[in-house]
């Protein structure tokens, strides 16, 4: 570390990056130094060494004020760092620089360790009165020169200057100094506010801790500086960015703040990024992920997030987790927290409730629902926040190997075209390292471009150059890498190929500027195009409320009323006169703007048989909608778009598009291209609702709550945080399972669902024994797949339906916002998770739910105090309801959502010990699980008088007193073999106490009759002995019968005896 220290100093300030002996030219990722001495210490940046993109980074450079490593291209033109055998001086060399007696000298100061053990007031005054300061530390060569004071120290801790003077979570030296430097022990600084900071010895050697100012007591080190140094300053950190600065379109600031912020959401789950992920994301455009570094700077973040997803109740913002820089990721920094950044970690919000220090969750969060941090696995995939200084503009990265050309501007994008032969793969990846992708092609004007540059490259009028459209592997529908729309085709006369299982990539002809498809494995040269403009995922917007209705004949999906028209072949038209007979019905023919809205058409057409007309057609090779609408949304079937390409000629349509009624699964709701005048079809006309009219009942996608039929199936939509078992376990607690889907009709049923709720919801498919084979739960054949391109990708994982209706796979163990049901009618289906024993048979109102170990009676429709609940669950052998878990309470508050009554919520079976000083459940154990609402729950709600209970609308708990309130009841018991119901639960209410008199007078009655007919019996028999041969029992005709005969054939011959 000083020889380190002593090259830092030695590089000029305008010196940003200089070469060092260390490479790994030899062995890729073994590293060893020029000179072939032992590597004992390396020095690297975080994140490297990375071999960035492969691009063979085989050298080291030394770069930034604090001497980080990264390796880098050997290529690059750098400055260097030579090295060589030195000669010692004969002269003694002065080695107090002037310092007094007993203090020790590190450019440019004096330190001094004081030995006795006083509080931190009494510290700072000691060193004052020697005409110094208590030390600061502002960068690791100080921290590497104090551990070395304090180095034979044990035991020991040793005041510094650094201190949350103010009990705000904001540490600063007493200079009044920014802190840019911090090196703090684990867990460190704490999760209280306030505190002076001392250096740890022993294992924990030099490392930082909070301690109380005026209790503890520790030995201290002064500072005093000489001013100017022997030896060179460290190269200062970064210049503070300026308050004038602009920021880059898109990023957000605050008059006060020299930094711009941005938010990167999706809710989309493969949009998401791993923290690792999120930090590169942010590093590509010059950025940083998140640092905070006061109050003041954090409370702008947070009215920002307010601005983009509201200010709601926080269980509406639960588990909404944003990635920011703060890790505890470097192997060498002893599990402390650290920002991405480098900013000294001197300002912290942690949410002390739920605080985790497991080895496993090296990365935070910030908390949409408290705007606090939390803990996290760094691998989660989340959404994360950008931070750029002032001034900055976003940065386009130019890594990449060399090139002949430069990049060539046409519109709103570059290109760049590269002569030698690559595959297609190999050339799509190539583009990624410039930050573009092969070339899609979108208009005749770019399509001319194209050719025009590509005559100037090729050595041949027929070569082929690749660009980025392909099918994948068992698909076969056409897309473009970058993923935008194809509405353009100029496809070569007998192009494309009919369609396979096999991958297929497409290539331009130099000559002609016409498309062709070719295996992807043939090495052609090819072209990358990137976009000045970021293209990111919105979250889905939020759907317009339905407004008026539709006539009679017409289906209303929101805001438009749609009609299926061509039932009779005889209505079936050509395309022109299609869109004729729609504008009679002052309407059009349908626009298909959104995956929703192909959804809604998809689920209409189980009765249809017929292709049919929409309103999308080409003139002049490019797609566009009735009205010169553009093409933002297409949804074409495998091998599709592949009709003709004429040449341009006027504005008559020459290829128009259906929708598909296919006899395979995999082609139904698809679009297809034909030929406008010489097919006839069927067709689907749209126009606005009539606002005169009243919305349609089943104009919205549906909600989450209710029972929804489609076809032969019933489903149920859940919408709260879920693991996929535990959305299995909550399907399989209603006589349901996740939801299967069969065909292309359920499919976009649920899409419309997913989409209405702008979540994804988990399905009843999930890998076989950590296969990346899929199965449905219910053990039904795989008929019908929605897979996304790539999937399923995740051996051992989980499906779901995203908002765009396709399914794709993650671990089973990430929790998504909902999942959907299907529901079983009938018998009970087999369940995956099995439990022993079963729930008592309820009487009356009393039915007992089972879930896992246990049964639930939810009785909201009682409004009973704390002490009567505890009563009526006695009665039943049970207890009052314990939650002892998230899925436990997801369960229950799922109930009591449903539970008809005017309950607001249901008593909890909780109470305070206050011997122990901690809540406890009815059986005494523990409470280890909570869920409280804001504000939490406070001292005041830890008493013998206080009573707690669930809450019907949200799931949380809340505290209260236990008399003049009355709440709904739940209560639980746990499954046994065999239990009846206790009669003395029964109902409380009269009518039912009514009913049950009236049956036990009942009984009373025909017991009475009984014996009076037994007597009368007796009787008979005693007078008429001799001649009885009947049975006595109501026995059939067999041995009961025979039995009675000989019984009476005793009784006789007793008799005459």
């Amino acid at each position: 570390m000083a020889e380190l220290e002593f090259i830092t100093k030695q590089i000029k300030q305008e010196v940003e990056e200089l070469w060092i002996g260390l490479n790994d030219l030899k062995l890729q990722m073994n590293f060893e130094w020029s000179d072939g001495s032992l590597v004992s210490f390396t020095h690297w940046h975080p994140f490297e060494p990375n071999n960035f993109r492969d691009s063979l980074e085989d050298c080291v450079t030394i770069w930034g004020p604090e001497g980080r490593w990264n390796d880098s291209p050997c290529n690059q033109s750098l400055p260097s760092i030579c090295k060589k055998a030195g000669q010692l001086s004969q002269g003694a060399a002065e080695e107090d620089h002037g310092c007094r007696k007993g203090w020790t000298w590190h450019s440019p100061s004096c330190y001094w360790l004081g030995e006795d053990q006083v509080t931190y007031s009494e510290a700072r005054r000691l060193c004052t009165d020697h005409g110094s300061q208590l030390v600061t530390i502002t960068n690791r060569f100080e921290q590497a020169f104090v551990s070395s004071l304090i180095y034979n120290w044990e035991g020991e801790y040793f005041w510094t200057a650094l201190q949350d003077l103010n009990s705000t979570g904001s540490f600063r030296w007493l200079s009044g100094d920014e802190v840019m430097y911090t090196h703090w022990n684990r867990d460190q600084p704490g999760y209280s506010r306030g505190g002076c900071v001392a250096l740890a010895t022993g294992s924990a050697m030099g490392l930082w801790e909070v301690k109380n100012c005026t209790t503890f007591r520790a030995r201290y080190i002064c500072r005093q500086s000489l001013g100017t140094p022997v030896t060179p300053e460290l190269p200062g950190p970064d210049p503070t960015p300026s308050l004038t600065g602009s920021c880059p379109q898109g990023w957000a600031s605050d008059p006060k703040l020299r930094y711009c912020y941005k938010v990167f959401s999706s809710e989309r789950l493969q949009d998401k990024k791993s923290w690792i992920q999120a930090q590169g994301a942010c590093q590509e455009l010059g950025a940083q992920l998140l640092s905070l570094a006061s109050y003041e700077e954090e409370h702008f973040v947070a009215n920002m997030l307010n601005k983009i997803f509201g200010e709601s109740e926080p269980e509406i913002h639960e588990q909404h987790w944003f990635w920011i820089g703060l890790n505890r990721r470097d192997p060498g920094g002893g599990q402390s927290w650290r920002w991405s950044d480098g900013l000294g970690f001197s300002y912290h919000n942690f949410d002390r409730s739920r605080h985790d220090d497991d080895d496993i969750r090296g990365c935070a969060v910030l908390d949409l629902a408290s705007l606090q941090w939390v803990a996290m696995q760094c691998e989660t995939q989340l959404d994360w926040i950008c931070k750029i200084p002032r001034g900055v503009d976003v940065r386009d990265p130019d890594i990449s190997p060399q090139g002949r050309r430069e990049w060539l501007r046409f519109q709103d994008a570059e290109y760049k075209f590269f002569e030698h032969h690559s595959t297609w793969a190999q050339a799509q990846r190539i583009c990624t390292w410039f930050q573009a992708e092969l070339t899609s092609v979108h208009s005749q004007a770019e399509l001319d471009f194209l050719g025009h540059t590509l005559q100037k490259f090729s050595r041949g009028q027929e070569q082929h150059w690749w660009i980025g459209l392909h099918t994948s592997e068992g698909d076969g529908r056409f897309r473009w890498i970058d993923g935008s729309i194809i509405n353009f085709i100029s496809w070569a006369p007998g192009k494309p190929r009919p369609i396979g299982k096999d991958k297929k990539c497409v290539y331009m002809t130099a000559s002609r500027e016409d498309w062709g498809d070719q295996k992807c494995l043939t090495a052609l040269p090819y072209i990358c195009k990137r976009s000045n403009s970021t293209r990111e995922t919105q979250p889905p917007d939020l759907l317009p409320a339905a407004q008026g209705g539709c006539p009679s004949g017409w289906n209303q999906f929101l805001n438009k009323c749609f009609r299926i028209q061509g039932q009779d072949p005889q209505d079936q038209v050509k395309w022109s006169e299609a869109q004729f007979s729609c504008e009679q019905q002052e309407a059009q023919l349908v626009t298909i703007a959104n995956p929703l809205e192909q959804a809604f058409i998809t689920a209409s057409l189980p009765e249809v048989n017929f292709d049919l007309w929409i309103g999308l057609h080409a003139s002049q090779r490019d797609f566009q909608w009735v009205e010169q609408e553009p093409l933002l949304y297409a949804n074409w079937a495998p091998g599709e778009p592949s009709g003709p390409s004429p040449a341009p000629s006027g504005n008559k349509p020459t290829s128009c598009a259906v929708v598909l009624h296919s006899p395979s699964a995999h082609f139904t709701g698809r679009w297809d291209d034909r030929s406008c005048t010489e097919e006839t079809h069927g067709f689907i006309c749209q126009k606005g609702t009539d606002l005169s009219l009243s919305p349609s009942p089943a104009a919205s996608p549906p909600a989450p709550g209710a029972e929804l039929s489609y076809l032969n199936g019933t489903f149920r939509l859940l919408q709260k945080p879920l693991r996929w078992h535990d959305a299995l376990l909550l399907c399989e607690s209603r006589n349901a399972s996740l939801a299967r889907v069969p065909d292309p009709y359920t499919q976009a049923f649920l899409t419309q669902a997913a989409r209405g709720l702008r979540t994804p919801l988990w399905i009843g498919l999930a890998s076989e024994e950590g296969s990346r084979r899929y199965s449905w739960v219910s053990e039904e054949p795989l008929s019908f797949v929605g897979w996304q391109e790539g999937e399923p990708q995740q051996p051992g994982g989980c499906a779901y339906v995203d908002v765009d209706g396709a399914w794709r796979t993650t671990n089973c163990d990430t929790k998504l916002q909902g999942a959907v049901c299907g529901v079983s009618r009938g018998p009970a289906r087999p369940r995956r998770i099995n439990y022993h024993g079963s729930c008592p048979q309820g009487l009356a109102d009393s039915a007992w739910i089972p879930f896992r170990e246990h049964c639930y009676s939810f009785h909201m429709e009682l409004l009973l105090g704390h002490k009567e609940a505890l009563q009526r669950c006695q009665r039943a052998g049970g207890s009052v309801l314990s939650i002892l878990d998230e899925m436990e309470n997801v369960f229950v508050w799922e109930h009591l959502q449903s539970s008809e009554g005017q309950s607001r919520g249901a008593w909890l079976g909780m109470n305070f010990n206050p011997k122990g000083g901690m809540l406890v459940w009815q059986d005494n154990t523990a409470v280890n699980y909570s869920n409280w609402g804001s504000p939490g729950l406070g001292p005041s709600m830890l008493s013998h008088n206080s009573c707690y209970w669930i809450q019907s609308s949200s799931g949380l708990w809340r505290p209260g007193a236990c008399t003049n309130i009355t709440m709904g009841v739940v209560c639980k018991l746990p499954r046994a073999e065999e239990r009846s119901f206790s009669p003395s639960a029964l109902p409380e209410n009269p009518a039912a106490l009514v009913v049950v008199l009236m049956a036990v007078l009942l009984l009373l009655a025909l017991l009475t009759a009984a014996l009076i007919l037994y007597r009368r019996r007796q009787s008979v028999e005693r007078g008429s002995f001799e001649g009885a041969r009947y049975s006595r029992s109501s026995s059939g005709p067999g041995e009961a019968t025979e039995k009675n005969i000989l019984v009476s054939d005793m009784e006789m011959n007793e008799q005459q005896d």
